[in-house]
């Protein structure tokens, strides 16, 4: 079976050695769940007036008699809606009422009241109603004025040198119109900030869970000494989950078996059908199968699961260590690059990708892999990345030659100091699931 990792962190060992593996820490930038998260400020609930009410309260503060008959004279003139005046002297006169759970729906505001004056009033006012809406009251026709009072947050505002019956029952209105219209777009916006934070705390879970299906180096690391086998990986998922996974199973008897696949798409779907066929390999992997005929029985269970138009690419291999020798049979994968001394080549990975056929038939292949030869195994995101703007490809010849400037100058095949170069040759992010892995038989 494929090996159960357990535990709640992923994998990794700080150091080489003779054997062992060795899995490389996260190149991209730290995936935080905050980056996807919009900072939305909650304010607290109220009531929404969605329609026109048969009575609106009005919280009048004016410290002036004869300003605050004149507008409780027109209010009173109103039927439809009838408007209920509350009048308050002082502002803080006025935070009482509000504070002592005074029904209001609309507030007149004059900013030159006995204790507060200027745009502070309408600041302290605000605080203690934030839900509210303020219509500001004016002796001063001053257009910059009314703006650095609207810009502060009031729905309207009123010039007391106006006729007031022409205007103050629809300036009440439209304030009350326009802050249930703010209050609305800001529940709306905390119920998606809401959905955001629980989408991508199910996308933090989903990613813990792929890289916990990744090999554990504890479990792995005594059987590897013991064969001379090292193994260097790097993996992570383009958009927090992916579809791309490697992994590797004790074949006994000096066998090592390991496989690559990647599965068509990118983000959850992906990633659920790495699952799918991670259980699937736990489920029908046996030492006894070659790697034709476990891709052949794979390939037919995926046909049958999968949705139109969905596959997996996959490279299934068993290291004989004993017999000096690599078997191998894949299902369309890029090609892995096998490094013995200064040679270089591709594998051969022909093969019908996995779901689409519902009988496919794979092909074994066999070469010597004496010691001293690695085996670099990578996803398309490396080939397939883009060079420049000219929209060219990185490409197999570009990887061959990487591969062998990294074994001249580190004197083996080292996945961090390829990838390093890889990076810096990109003008870019990568955009898709990376996966590279570098399995080495260490030299007597």
């Amino acid at each position: 079976m494929p090996d159960d990792p357990g535990g709640d962190r992923i994998p990794s060992l700080p150091s080489r050695g003779r054997g062992g593996m060795t899995i490389l820490p996260n190149r991209s930038a730290a995936w935080d769940c905050r980056d996807v998260l919009s900072e939305v400020a909650p304010l607290p609930p109220t009531t929404i007036l969605r329609d026109t009410p048969d009575s609106v309260s009005v919280l009048l503060v004016e410290d002036e008699p004869g300003d605050a008959h004149l507008i409780m004279h027109v209010l009173h003139e109103f039927t439809r809606p009838r408007f209920l005046v509350h009048h308050a002297e002082s502002l803080a006169a006025a935070i009482a009422m509000v504070d002592g759970g005074a029904a209001i729906d609309v507030v007149l505001l004059d900013l030159s009241l006995p204790d507060s004056f200027g745009i502070g009033t309408y600041v302290r006012m605000q605080a203690a109603a934030p839900k509210l809406p303020i219509v500001i009251m004016t002796g001063t026709d001053d257009p910059a004025f009314a703006a650095s009072a609207v810009e502060a947050g009031a729905q309207d505002y009123l010039v007391k040198s106006a006729d007031p019956s022409a205007t103050v029952g629809r300036v009440i209105r439209y304030a009350i119109t326009r802050m249930n219209a703010q209050i609305e777009r800001q529940a709306l916006l905390e119920r998606l900030a809401d959905q955001q934070r629980r989408f991508v705390h199910e996308i933090s879970i989903a990613r813990a869970m792929q890289f916990h299906l990744l090999p554990r180096p504890e479990r792995l690391e005594a059987r590897l000494i013991r064969m001379g086998v090292e193994i260097e990986a790097f993996f992570e998922p383009s958009s927090g989950i992916g579809g791309d996974l490697w992994g590797c199973m004790d074949g006994g008897d000096n066998r090592l078996t390991f496989f690559t696949f990647d599965l068509s798409g990118h983000g959850i779907g992906a990633a659920l059908n790495v699952f799918r066929l991670h259980t699937l390999l736990g489920e029908h992997w046996t030492p006894d199968h070659s790697p034709a005929e476990t891709l052949t029985l794979l390939g037919g269970i995926l046909h049958d699961l999968l949705d139109r138009g969905q596959f997996a690419t996959m490279f299934l291999g068993i290291l004989d260590c004993q017999r000096q020798e690599l078997e191998w049979a894949a299902a369309g994968a890029p090609p892995p690059l096998l490094i013995e001394g200064g040679r270089m080549c591709f594998l051969d990975t022909q093969g019908v990708p996995l779901g689409l056929q519902k009988t496919p038939s794979y092909t074994n292949h066999r070469i010597a892999f004496p010691p001293g030869s690695s085996l670099f195994l990578y996803s398309d995101a490396i080939t397939d990345a883009q060079i420049g703007c000219t929209g060219e490809s990185f490409g197999e010849e570009r990887l061959a030659a990487m591969a062998e400037a990294v074994v001249q100058n580190a004197g083996r095949m080292a996945v961090d100091h390829l990838l390093d170069r890889f990076y810096e040759s990109l003008d870019g992010a990568v955009e898709d699931d990376l996966t590279a892995l570098c399995i080495t038989q260490l030299a007597l």
